[in-house]
């Protein structure tokens, strides 16, 4: 799976009563740099089955509902702005939600992807069109130099509330007669490059030693001296899925800033573009889970609450602009952070610190006020535009919190958040719908089969008011069901149904391989998951879906060297960066 994700989500236990570990997703981050693999999109669930043995099957109590996780990075127009999937949600009442909320037929999807999986499970979720929480809108890699007021749209994008020291310093810097401003070091963010090295191309190593030097250079991958050395580059690069040159071209980039390698504790100044190449650094070092080496070169931001990263510390460049510079996105990944070096505490803890800030915003905004407090006139429409905005990005912060409840076990304030959107009058029925059949999931997690039954039966109920036919999710939470009651049969007649509605869906394939397999059906369900890969190798090709298929090739024989070799020929022919840690889940030994 790429990038362990939203994301993100439920898995069973094995025997022993020992609860086995979600998976992480890259959560949903939007706005310039948002979402790594956040396309919101037919993200359901798949089984994680662990110690499983030729004779013996492990009788699963719960399934894991995890995102979807998708190789290529969407290129869209949506993913330019800061709207994506998860702040869509929570609006005002007053607000028309055709117009707010996201497609309800992939709401609330991410819930419970933010895990790593255990090393010893036998058998991985496997990420459909998604892979971890964060997404790259190419266009807004990185902003204009020399930005201007960009009138209502930026304020309300941009709008954030200091801490009250960093105020202080903000309001010396915009009151100092020019050259008199000299700020103390422990009030800037002196952040530097690391990584002293190019990350160089492990695939390229990997099908060099097993298959030679010639199959090897066939695969033409880009690095980061085949492209200009810009935004348009760095782009490039993401768009071939070229992560590891991407951040190697990130390390150039940043040398220009005085930020690169060695220049850690070292004060520069800090621009919108600047900090939103440090983004886009910080999300693929995610991509291709580097999660300590992003945490340690994630550290000299903190929470951004510096007054460096602001507008107004810089009045003779930005001399009529207030605001973050940094990125909503920005701010939401560094919160998540410690969740994917399994530090959920740490990380519920800051989502917590971004939620007050983001409810004070919302409250200021509904007293009339702007986002920040003050007595700012701003129109009826741009005070509903704003508060559909940070009530989306409210509800994007909640989805997180969601996956750290669930990576911690605390399935009591997972239920609470999620029944307290449940509980809200703005929601349509459609959304209305996809909450309940969440919160059905979350139960599942948590053990609680008869809850889910019933969060799952008030789905259908509103479905049928919907429309008259079942759906992919419907479908699959009926396969749940009948999971957790050991009925796998049942459960691979629903996914069939599944996959007739959505034939490329890389996770129902996958559900349906497991549930083969732990009907005795080995060969079978090997057929179903080399057909995934076959049929769609751009998806199919999947670190989870690969480690799962090489792990049925060693149930079925012990001579599967040459099964392995031909996966790696595809990874080979179809994959850049996109696919990490090739010899794990080709199961290879360098």
């Amino acid at each position: 799976m790429s990038g362990l994700p939203l994301s993100n989500y439920f898995s069973g236990a094995p025997p022993s009563g020992e609860p086995l570990t979600p998976l992480p997703p890259l959560t949903s981050i939007d706005n310039s740099l948002a979402n790594i693999g956040t396309l919101e999109k037919d993200k359901i669930l798949s089984f994680d089955l662990q110690n499983l043995h030729v004779s013996t099957v492990p009788e699963p109590i719960v399934c894991k509902l995890f995102a979807d996780s998708t190789n290529a990075l969407p290129t869209g127009p949506a993913l330019m702005q800061d709207n994506t999937f998860n702040q869509h949600a929570t609006p005002t009442p007053t607000l028309p939600l055709s117009q707010i909320l996201p497609d309800p037929s992939t709401f609330f999807d991410n819930i419970g992807s933010m895990t790593v999986a255990p090393s010893d499970s036998l058998i991985q979720p496997i990420p459909d069109s998604f892979s971890t929480p964060v997404e790259i809108p190419l266009d807004k890699i990185t902003p204009p130099e020399s930005q201007t007021v960009g009138g209502e749209g930026d304020r309300r994008r941009d709008a954030w509330i200091p801490t009250d020291e960093a105020k202080k310093i903000l309001i010396q810097a915009q009151t100092s007669s020019a050259g008199s401003f000299f700020p103390e070091r422990e009030v800037l963010t002196m952040p530097g490059v690391v990584l002293e090295s190019d990350l160089g191309d492990e695939l390229y190593d990997v099908v060099a030693h097993y298959l030679g030097e010639e199959e090897a250079v066939q695969r033409g991958s880009l690095g980061c001296e085949h492209v200009s050395q810009d935004d348009r580059g760095l782009r490039e690069l993401i768009q071939a899925g070229c992560f590891r040159a991407a951040i190697n071209l990130t390390t150039r980039l940043l040398t220009n800033y005085g930020q690169g390698v060695r220049r850690a504790g070292h004060p520069s100044k800090h621009s919108p573009r600047s900090l939103q190449l440090w983004f886009t650094r910080l999300a693929l070092l995610i991509k291709i889970n580097s999660y300590s080496l992003c945490e340690l070169e994630a550290e000299a931001f903190g929470m951004l609450q510096n007054p460096d990263v602001y507008f107004q510390f810089y009045p003779d460049t930005y001399p009529n602009r207030s605001g973050s510079m940094a990125s909503f996105s920005f701010r939401l990944l560094l919160a998540e952070l410690p969740m994917y070096n399994n530090k959920p505490d740490i990380a519920i803890a800051r989502l917590h610190t971004v939620l007050a800030i983001v409810k004070k915003m919302i409250k200021n905004l509904r007293a009339s006020k702007c986002e920040g407090g003050t007595d700012k006139q701003i129109t009826t429409q741009d005070r509903q535009e704003s508060l559909k905005l940070w009530s989306g990005r409210e509800a994007r912060v909640q989805f997180s919190i969601v996956n750290c409840a669930l990576q911690m076990k605390d399935y009591v304030l997972a239920m609470q958040i999620v029944e307290g959107m449940i509980a809200s009058p703005v929601w349509g029925a459609a959304h209305t719908r996809a909450l309940q059949s969440a919160m059905g999931r979350v139960c599942l997690q948590a053990g609680h089969v008869p809850g889910a039954e019933a969060y799952f039966k008030k789905a259908t109920q509103i479905r049928t008011t919907l429309s008259p036919e079942q759906d992919v999710r419907e479908l699959v939470d009926q396969s749940l069901l009948y999971v957790s009651q050991n009925l796998f049969s049942e459960a691979y007649q629903c996914l069939v149904k599944a996959n007739q509605l959505e034939p490329a869906n890389i996770m129902v394939l996958n559900n349906m391989a497991v549930c083969l397999l732990y009907s005795g059906k080995l060969k079978e369900a090997i057929a179903v998951m080399e057909n995934a890969v076959n049929s769609n190798p751009s998806r199919g090709l999947s670190e989870s879906l690969l480690l799962n298929l090489c792990t049925l090739y060693e149930l079925e024989s012990s001579n599967t060297m040459t099964k392995k070799l031909a996966l790696l020929q595809q990874l080979c022919r179809y994959k850049s960066d996109t696919v990490t840690n090739v010899t794990t889940c080709l199961k290879l030994n360098m």
